[in-house]
């Protein structure tokens, strides 16, 4: 890194107090385009009073959109470039060696360093790294949310030179991360085959806190003719929709909305071109998050595959709406999170899926009945309220009898 660039970053010194310093492995100007911000995000409970975000890629986010995602009497962001090809390149790969050292000579120095603080990444690898090695030069508490499991690479995927350099990086980031962090808060259980059982004592899961507004639940249950099925996720390998494709190919009054974009979808575009299925399959490359879910309450059925051991963000949302849901088994244990949700299982292949539809097509299945109580079962999961309350006192380690570690279970 140049040194007018780190003039340039620092030249205003930050004065915080009560701060939480959040870690960000990603640029939130892509998630302001895709419409997946929320109020308060980076301040569960709303339990400090200041919030410094710290991405680790150059971005430029407005103050509106950082106080917005941050809801504190003071919010600041500072932007570096260190997961970049230039950053990484500099920091020999993410050394542990390099990234200390950068933080202690450009970052430690404009902090108050009496004041009290706490770190908390999002992501368990680089983040994740930056994290510990930041709470250790502040001797304050770490701590990193686990957003995603890393047990297997479903069948199919490719991955470049460069992704395999990447994860190479990754898995020794996230090594160093599992040992030095005081705390790790997978968002949920699956993850937790990712984590090796010597730091599960100091691993809490917190369910992902996932809002739906009242407006967007689903209220109205009558059959239609058509039966309307939707399916949200990326297009690859591992969450592919052809067997729900396939599932369908057969099968009278219905139509599929595919939203999601990625390398499948030439495959998907084939397949509807060769079955003459243009009229009852509808492909939407990208959506808005709050129009997505604004738009599931119109659909009679959710219904998805993956490969991942994962409880997706995308299914939370369907349930939440209130709206049926049809899943593969994974090939690891069902998630807790599932625990008491109507989930209409599979084993993923186009007749379990062909089966699935059939049988919420007779008229004596209450679908109502499926989606009402799938959706009272995420929201007391899933509730940002408790979940939101459950981090806010794991990162300031403040009692709270939900709070236990994942051995004591």
């Amino acid at each position: 890194m140049s040194e007018d660039f780190n003039r340039d970053l620092f030249a205003k010194v930050l004065v915080l107090t009560n701060t939480l310093i959040v870690v960000v492995p990603a640029r939130i100007s892509e998630w302001i385009a895709k419409g997946e911000i929320s109020p308060g995000y980076f301040n569960p409970d709303g339990r400090f009073k200041k919030v410094l975000v710290v991405s680790l890629l150059p971005d430029q986010p407005s103050e509106e959109v950082v106080s917005f995602l941050c809801q504190a009497e003071e919010s600041s962001f500072v932007s570096l470039d260190l997961l970049t090809v230039s950053g990484l390149v500099y920091s020999a790969g993410f050394s542990p060696f390099l990234v200390g050292k950068l933080i202690q000579k450009s970052l430690v120095p404009l902090l108050q360093t009496e004041e009290s603080f706490v770190v908390r990444s999002y992501g368990d690898s680089f983040a994740g790294m930056f994290a510990a090695l930041l709470g250790k030069a502040l001797r304050c508490r770490s701590v990193a949310s686990v957003h995603t499991t890393f047990t297997h690479i479903p069948v199919g995927e490719k991955i470049s030179a460069k992704g395999k350099l990447l994860r190479f990086l990754e898995k020794r980031s996230r090594a160093f991360t599992h040992e030095n962090i005081d705390a790790l808060a997978p968002v949920y259980s699956p993850i937790m085959a990712s984590i090796p059982e010597r730091y599960h004592h100091k691993s809490y899961v917190i369910p992902n806190a996932v809002g739906v507004v009242q407006t967007h639940k689903k209220l109205d249950y009558d059959r239609i003719d058509i039966f309307k099925i939707v399916t949200v996720g990326r297009l690859v390998p591992g969450k592919s929709v052809m067997p729900v494709l396939e599932a369908l190919r057969e099968l009278e009054c219905w139509e599929l909305t595919i939203i999601g974009d990625g390398p499948c979808r030439y495959e998907i575009a084939d397949w509807i071109a060769r079955y003459d299925k243009a009229g009852k399959v509808r492909l939407v490359p990208s959506m808005k998050n709050d129009d997505l879910v604004a738009s599931l309450s119109t659909f009679d059925v959710f219904a998805a595959y993956t490969a991942y051991a994962e409880v997706p963000k995308t299914v939370i949302e369907a349930g939440l709406v209130g709206l049926p849901i049809i899943l593969n088994k994974s090939s690891s244990a069902i998630a807790q999170e599932y625990d008491g949700a109507p989930i209409i299982w599979v084993s993923g292949d186009a007749s379990s899926y062909r089966s699935a539809f059939k049988g919420l097509g007779w008229d004596f299945v209450d679908l109502k009945e499926l989606g009402i109580t799938t959706r009272n079962r995420f929201e007391a999961v899933f509730n940002p309220v408790s979940s939101g309350k459950l981090m806010a006192d794991l990162i300031s380690q403040t009692p709270n009898n939900g709070l236990r570690p994942w051995n004591k279970d």
